[in-house]
């Protein structure tokens, strides 16, 4: 089910797009012919065994943070070329949202994608793994790094369009000049930051904090059932410490060799929240056999969503003096207190225009004053409103993907009620939220509001 998509090879998948939508009728909602409505989305063709696209498609196109990044892309690079993937899921995204369409073809996306030498055949598929496919691929396009040059070829430095570090600041291995780390105008909606601490048990000692980036969290279900479950607590059995042994601590070792191996605590939050929140429900487990069946557990999940109680911030307390912190815990690390390592990182994945501390320039983005180093806006601010949820029908050997969405309308913000949708391929129905929160979610998207 989760095999990753490889450029130039795509490798079976378990969940997948079997089942036809003339079968859906009996799993979704009972209406078996698509009502006329002024508020209701297009529905996307099936090209076969393409519902894990569709969902995806649907799900981005309930959310205005998606549509408007891919928008101001376009706008600001007016010369894309017609095989761009980010004009066609840009033009898919607003056909979805034009209630006078009936269906659509996401053909365009398929050739995009193919086009960049991805190779999706029609088997079955998983919806999550080209979730990252398709986000992996917009960066890419949206980027705009400066063109690679050899740090060996001294020889055309002087007549290169890339901009370099000061030889004052920083070389390389082989002593030769570092560009300028790129400038991104525009970071797409999915990417946040996790903060991983670390904390020695027998000394105290804190190693820096690692920044790392992701475009959606995955939990997982419990081992052992526990009935109905709450995405509140999977999120925090997410962020919970951990015990790790055999790692070396530079504070029992004390500058001496070899260098001291102890057990540390591990503790992992997240050091930024995206704009759009995108979280897996990790569904195929493995028997001890190697058999693979998947978890019909059941998830609530609110319509809005706070995520105060899961950030690592800014602010900290003169009281805390030890310990791993963020969370639901009342102080978190100062970032002053980190080392110079530790805030270049930090600077680099946030992509800031600076000198830090090492020398090393950085370009940045707008800042906002009100958020904190790592852009969390205040508590109060870290709440967000449900999109989408894609829902998977079947075991984890054959099934169907269908999306539960907001409404064009509502997306828009023209209607004073919110409308949901059912959208299962081509066919498209009015239902209610009680529908939508009684699902069995696979992937969750929620907005930053």
């Amino acid at each position: 089910m989760f095999d990753l998509f490889n450029k130039n090879v795509l490798l079976f998948s378990g969940l997948a797009t079997v089942i036809s939508t003339s079968v859906y009728v009996f799993w979704g909602p009972s209406q078996s012919k698509r009502t006329k409505s002024k508020d209701v989305c297009a529905g996307l063709q099936n090209l076969g065994n393409t519902c894990f696209l569709n969902v995806i498609l649907q799900s981005w196109a309930s959310c205005n943070s998606v549509i408007t990044w891919l928008s101001d892309f376009i706008i600001r690079h007016e010369n894309q070329s017609s095989d761009s993937l980010a004009v066609a899921v840009q033009k898919t995204l607003s056909a979805l949202n034009e209630t006078h369409n009936d269906m659509y073809s996401p053909v365009k996306v398929l050739d995009a994608l193919r086009y960049r030498r991805w190779v999706i055949s029609h088997d079955e598929q998983d919806s999550h793994e080209l979730f990252h496919v398709l986000t992996q691929t917009l960066d890419e396009d949206t980027a705009r790094y400066p063109r690679v040059v050899s740090l060996f070829d001294t020889d055309t430095l002087e007549n290169s369009d890339v901009v370099y570090q000061s030889e004052k600041n920083a070389l390389s291995r082989t002593k030769g000049l570092l560009p300028v780390l790129p400038h991104r105008e525009m970071e797409q909606p999915f990417r946040g930051l996790l903060a991983s601490q670390m904390e020695c048990q027998k000394c105290g000692h804190r190693n820096p904090i690692k920044y790392d980036a992701f475009d959606s969290l995955s939990l997982n279900l419990p081992s052992i059932s526990m009935g109905a479950l709450t995405l509140e607590r999977m999120l925090q059995r997410y962020i919970s410490e951990e015990t790790v042994h055999d790692i070396e601590c530079i504070g029992c070792s004390k500058n001496r060799k070899p260098v001291i191996k102890t057990t540390f605590k591990k503790k992992l939050t997240i050091g930024k929240l995206p704009k759009c929140l995108c979280i897996h429900i990790q569904r195929t487990h493995w028997l001890d056999n190697g058999m693979q069946m998947k978890r019909f557990d059941s998830v609530t999940f609110p319509q809005t969503l706070h995520m105060d109680g899961f950030v690592y911030s800014k602010s900290a307390t003169k009281d805390r003096k030890q310990g791993l912190v963020g969370g639901r815990d009342d102080c978190v690390f100062s970032f002053q207190n980190q080392s110079a390592s530790s805030g270049v990182n930090l600077l680099r994945a946030l992509n800031y225009d600076c000198t830090t501390q090492s020398g090393l320039h950085i370009q940045k983005p707008s800042y906002n004053s009100t958020s904190d180093i790592n852009h969390n806006s205040p508590e109060g601010a870290m709440s967000y409103k449900l999109s989408s949820v894609i829902v998977h029908l079947g075991d984890v050997f054959t099934g169907h993907f269908i999306c539960y969405r907001r409404s064009p309308q509502t997306v828009q913000g023209t209607r004073q009620n919110e409308r949901w949708l059912c959208c299962s391929d081509s066919s498209v129905t009015p239902c209610t939220l009680d529908d939508v929160l009684s699902s069995e979610a696979y992937m969750l998207l929620y907005e930053r509001m």
